[in-house]
C-alpha cells in the first residue's frame, strides 16, 4: 500500500514536470509541438507502440491509441492519481462497527 502510494506521487511530479516542461516550449518562440504520451513511452521502452490497424481492432487498440495520443502530462498525471485513491489508507470494519455501537441508542 504505502509503495503504490509512493508510486503515485512520484507519477504526479512528473507529470508536473511534463507539464512545466511543455509550458517552457510552449512559450518559446519556435513552432509548439506537445509532448504526447508516445514519446514518453518510446523514451522509456526504446520502441514505438504498435497497434492492430485492421478492421477488426479490438477496443484495447483503440483506447491505446487514444491514450497514447494525450499529451504527456493528463495520462502520467491520472495513473499516479489512480494509484494514489487506490492505495489509500482504509479503517478496518470492526472500527466501524465498534463506533456506531457506542453511539447508538441501544
Amino acid at each position: 500500500m504505502t509503495l503504490g502510494r509512493v508510486f503515485g506521487w512520484v507519477l504526479i511530479v512528473m507529470a508536473a514536470l511534463t507539464a512545466s516542461a511543455e509550458a517552457v516550449v510552449a512559450l518559446g518562440t519556435g513552432e509548439y509541438d506537445s509532448i504526447a504520451t508516445v514519446d514518453i513511452w518510446t523514451l522509456l521502452t526504446g520502441r514505438s507502440p504498435e497497434f492492430a490497424a485492421t478492421a477488426h481492432a479490438g477496443w484495447s487498440d483503440a483506447l491505446g491509441a487514444m491514450l497514447l495520443a494525450w499529451p504527456a502530462w493528463t495520462v502520467i498525471g491520472a495513473f499516479g492519481c489512480a494509484l494514489i485513491f487506490a492505495c489509500r489508507p482504509r479503517r478496518k470494519r470492526a472500527e466501524y462497527r465498534e463506533a456506531s455501537m457506542r453511539f447508538s441508542l441501544h
